[in-house]
Protein backbone atom coordinates (compact mmCIF):
# COMPACT_ATOMS: atom_id res chain seq x y z
CA UNK A 1 0.00 0.00 0.00
CA UNK A 2 1.28 3.62 -0.94
CA UNK A 3 1.30 6.04 1.94
CA UNK A 4 0.67 9.70 0.70
CA UNK A 5 3.39 11.39 2.85
CA UNK A 6 2.39 14.84 1.25
CA UNK A 7 -0.85 15.23 2.94
CA UNK A 8 0.33 16.15 5.68
CA UNK A 9 2.95 18.64 4.82
CA UNK A 10 -0.37 20.37 2.62
CA UNK A 11 -2.01 20.30 6.10
CA UNK A 12 0.20 21.61 7.72
CA UNK A 13 0.85 24.58 5.03
CA UNK A 14 -3.11 25.37 4.34
CA UNK A 15 -3.18 25.82 8.66
CA UNK A 16 -0.27 28.43 8.10
CA UNK A 17 -2.08 30.35 5.71
CA UNK A 18 -5.19 30.25 7.65
CA UNK A 19 -3.27 31.58 10.74
CA UNK A 20 -1.62 34.18 9.06
CA UNK A 21 -5.14 35.54 6.75
CA UNK A 22 -7.01 35.40 10.24
CA UNK A 23 -3.78 37.34 11.72
CA UNK A 24 -4.27 39.74 8.76
CA UNK A 25 -7.95 40.50 9.52
CA UNK A 26 -7.77 40.99 13.24
CA UNK A 27 -4.67 43.36 12.66
CA UNK A 28 -7.13 45.33 10.23
CA UNK A 29 -10.15 45.10 13.14
CA UNK A 30 -8.14 46.05 15.70
CA UNK A 31 -6.42 48.95 13.19
CA UNK A 32 -9.95 50.31 12.33
CA UNK A 33 -10.69 51.06 16.44
CA UNK A 34 -8.35 53.74 16.67
CA UNK A 35 -8.91 55.29 13.04
CA UNK A 36 -11.28 58.35 12.91
CA UNK A 37 -14.87 57.88 11.52
CA UNK A 38 -14.91 61.62 10.61
CA UNK A 39 -14.28 63.30 7.12
CA UNK A 40 -13.70 66.43 5.66
CA UNK A 41 -14.00 66.84 1.94
CA UNK A 42 -13.54 70.57 0.13
CA UNK A 43 -13.24 71.46 -3.47
CA UNK A 44 -13.99 75.08 -4.91
CA UNK A 45 -14.37 76.71 -8.54
CA UNK A 46 -13.86 80.13 -9.74
CA UNK A 47 -17.11 81.63 -11.31
CA UNK A 48 -16.80 84.29 -13.77
CA UNK A 49 -19.48 86.20 -11.96
CA UNK A 50 -19.74 88.90 -9.05
CA UNK A 51 -20.21 86.97 -5.45
CA UNK A 52 -23.76 89.09 -5.16
CA UNK A 53 -24.72 87.23 -8.13
CA UNK A 54 -24.08 83.26 -7.28
CA UNK A 55 -25.37 83.92 -3.78
CA UNK A 56 -28.39 84.87 -5.02
CA UNK A 57 -28.85 82.07 -8.08
CA UNK A 58 -26.95 79.80 -6.34
CA UNK A 59 -30.27 78.70 -4.29
CA UNK A 60 -32.85 79.45 -6.76
CA UNK A 61 -35.52 77.06 -7.07
CA UNK A 62 -35.67 76.43 -10.66
CA UNK A 63 -31.80 76.45 -10.45
CA UNK A 64 -30.34 74.54 -7.55
CA UNK A 65 -31.54 70.95 -8.66
CA UNK A 66 -29.85 71.41 -11.71
CA UNK A 67 -26.66 72.42 -10.37
CA UNK A 68 -26.53 70.01 -7.00
CA UNK A 69 -26.13 66.39 -7.60
CA UNK A 70 -27.44 63.62 -5.32
CA UNK A 71 -26.09 59.86 -6.32
CA UNK A 72 -29.20 58.10 -7.76
CA UNK A 73 -31.68 60.60 -6.89
CA UNK A 74 -32.45 64.71 -7.17
CA UNK A 75 -33.56 67.92 -5.48
CA UNK A 76 -37.43 68.52 -5.15
CA UNK A 77 -38.61 71.47 -7.25
CA UNK A 78 -39.64 74.18 -5.30
CA UNK A 79 -40.10 78.18 -6.27
CA UNK A 80 -37.99 81.03 -4.69
CA UNK A 81 -35.29 80.49 -3.18
CA UNK A 82 -34.06 78.43 -0.16
CA UNK A 83 -33.03 80.69 2.96
CA UNK A 84 -32.22 80.11 6.64
CA UNK A 85 -34.72 77.75 8.18
CA UNK A 86 -35.88 76.29 5.15
CA UNK A 87 -35.62 72.62 4.05
CA UNK A 88 -36.18 70.63 0.79
CA UNK A 89 -36.17 66.97 0.21
CA UNK A 90 -33.70 65.10 -1.73
CA UNK A 91 -35.76 62.10 -3.82
CA UNK A 92 -34.18 59.09 -4.78
CA UNK A 93 -34.62 56.76 -7.92
CA UNK A 94 -34.62 53.77 -5.57
CA UNK A 95 -36.11 54.39 -2.26
CA UNK A 96 -39.51 56.07 -0.74
CA UNK A 97 -37.80 57.32 1.76
CA UNK A 98 -36.55 60.75 1.23
CA UNK A 99 -33.22 62.98 2.55
CA UNK A 100 -33.60 66.23 3.36
CA UNK A 101 -31.20 69.31 2.70
CA UNK A 102 -31.87 72.24 5.48
CA UNK A 103 -30.23 75.53 5.35
CA UNK A 104 -28.83 76.47 9.26
CA UNK A 105 -27.19 79.71 8.40
CA UNK A 106 -27.29 82.19 5.49
CA UNK A 107 -25.07 85.68 4.77
CA UNK A 108 -23.84 87.04 1.51
CA UNK A 109 -20.49 85.19 2.37
CA UNK A 110 -21.62 81.92 3.89
CA UNK A 111 -24.25 79.18 3.34
CA UNK A 112 -24.26 76.92 5.51
CA UNK A 113 -26.95 73.76 5.24
CA UNK A 114 -26.96 69.85 6.61
CA UNK A 115 -28.11 67.32 4.60
CA UNK A 116 -29.58 63.93 5.92
CA UNK A 117 -29.37 61.57 3.21
CA UNK A 118 -32.12 59.37 4.47
CA UNK A 119 -33.83 59.07 7.71
CA UNK A 120 -31.70 57.59 10.27
CA UNK A 121 -28.67 57.88 8.89
CA UNK A 122 -26.31 60.90 9.84
CA UNK A 123 -26.27 64.36 9.14
CA UNK A 124 -23.83 65.48 6.55
CA UNK A 125 -22.73 69.15 7.54
CA UNK A 126 -22.42 71.51 4.44
CA UNK A 127 -20.28 74.97 4.02
CA UNK A 128 -20.39 76.82 0.78
CA UNK A 129 -18.05 79.46 1.40
CA UNK A 130 -18.09 82.62 -1.34
CA UNK A 131 -15.03 85.01 -2.12
CA UNK A 132 -14.00 87.38 -4.27
CA UNK A 133 -11.01 86.51 -5.86
CA UNK A 134 -9.51 87.04 -9.41
CA UNK A 135 -11.86 86.53 -12.47
CA UNK A 136 -14.89 85.98 -10.39
CA UNK A 137 -16.12 84.80 -6.83
CA UNK A 138 -14.69 81.38 -5.82
CA UNK A 139 -16.88 78.86 -4.07
CA UNK A 140 -15.58 76.90 -1.62
CA UNK A 141 -17.58 73.94 -0.46
CA UNK A 142 -16.86 71.71 2.77
CA UNK A 143 -18.41 69.12 3.99
CA UNK A 144 -18.26 67.65 6.97
CA UNK A 145 -19.63 64.36 8.72
CA UNK A 146 -19.28 60.94 10.71
CA UNK A 147 -19.61 57.68 9.63
CA UNK A 148 -21.20 55.49 11.44
CA UNK A 149 -21.45 51.53 8.84
CA UNK A 150 -19.56 49.35 11.51
CA UNK A 151 -16.04 48.36 11.32
CA UNK A 152 -15.76 49.80 7.96
CA UNK A 153 -16.49 52.57 9.19
CA UNK A 154 -12.93 54.20 9.62
CA UNK A 155 -11.86 53.13 6.01
CA UNK A 156 -14.58 54.56 4.68
CA UNK A 157 -14.01 57.94 5.91
CA UNK A 158 -10.36 57.88 4.71
CA UNK A 159 -11.44 57.58 1.05
CA UNK A 160 -14.33 59.52 1.33
CA UNK A 161 -12.36 62.55 -0.35
CA UNK A 162 -12.13 59.95 -3.51
CA UNK A 163 -15.57 59.45 -3.15
CA UNK A 164 -17.40 62.63 -2.43
CA UNK A 165 -14.81 64.37 -3.94
CA UNK A 166 -16.36 63.92 -7.18
CA UNK A 167 -19.65 64.77 -6.80
CA UNK A 168 -18.27 68.07 -5.92
CA UNK A 169 -16.51 68.50 -8.83
CA UNK A 170 -19.55 67.59 -10.51
CA UNK A 171 -21.95 70.13 -8.96
CA UNK A 172 -19.54 72.89 -8.79
CA UNK A 173 -18.70 72.88 -12.47
CA UNK A 174 -22.69 72.62 -13.36
CA UNK A 175 -22.69 75.20 -11.18
CA UNK A 176 -20.03 77.26 -13.07
CA UNK A 177 -21.33 76.75 -16.24
CA UNK A 178 -24.73 77.45 -15.51
CA UNK A 179 -24.46 80.74 -13.58
CA UNK A 180 -21.85 82.16 -16.32
CA UNK A 181 -24.19 80.88 -18.96
CA UNK A 182 -26.69 82.79 -17.63
CA UNK A 183 -24.90 86.13 -17.18
CA UNK A 184 -22.34 86.16 -19.94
Amino acid sequence: MASNTSHPAALYKLRKITRIAALGILLLVVVGFFMPTDYRVERSVIIDAPRDVVIKQMFQGERLPNWMYIQDGKIASFEGVLAEGDSIALLYDNSDEPGVLSVTASSNDVVRFDVRPKPKVNLVHNQIELQQAKGGTLVKWTIEGNLSAGLLSPYLAMFANDIAGSNFERSLQKLKEQIELQNN
